[in-house]
């Protein structure tokens, strides 16, 4: 981690790499963001990811437009990592994929009754229309059954519909990467 643009593997090992590394601070949270893109870019099927490379972004504009810290932004990246590792365990705890994994958490974070259920059920849509990315209406299929899927939890339509649009939203990203 000595100069700067030096990736470093995001992993098990990488806050205790980070933090006995020679080396400001500032150097570390650019390579650190970096790191997190390359990840997400590599694994760009991965949503969960992706979204994590979004924070880091968020991190990065706060920290170059000196709202954030060095200490904080190097923080903040550091619980990023932190959550990713958490995240691998459960996720492979539980035998989900990127995708299941994602709209797992996001679910449970949005207090969803029966998450994992639901998951499950929207990662089968997902495999009922596997050329959502191409067909207008095989898309439009798969949003009505993401959408029944969770209107069948919780019947809060406004509520349903973004939570829909903000994971196309990720889905179409995480393409364009």
């Amino acid at each position: 981690m000595g100069g700067l643009g030096e990736m470093v593997a995001i992993n098990g090992n990488t806050i205790e790499l980070i933090k006995n590394k020679q080396g400001g601070d500032g150097t570390k949270v650019i390579n650190l963001i970096k790191s997190i893109e390359k990840l997400a870019e590599e694994n760009s099927d991965d949503p969960y990811l992706i979204a994590m490379a979004e924070r880091a972004r968020a991190v990065q504009e706060s920290f170059e437009a000196r709202q954030t810290s060095t200490a904080e932004a190097l923080a903040e990246l550091l619980r990023e990592v932190e959550g990713n590792e958490t995240r691998k365990k459960e996720q492979a705890e539980k035998s989900f994929d990127g995708l299941t994994y994602f709209v797992y958490r996001s679910l449970l974070d949005a207090k969803v009754q029966n998450a994992e259920t639901v998951s499950r059920k929207i990662r089968h849509a997902f495999t009922e229309f596997p050329n959502w990315k191409r067909s207008e209406n095989a898309l439009r299929e798969l949003r009505k059954k993401v959408t029944f899927a969770l209107f069948a939890e919780t019947e809060d339509l406004d509520r349903v519909t973004a939570m829909v649009d903000e994971l196309f939203t990720l889905l179409e990203k995480a393409d364009r990467i």
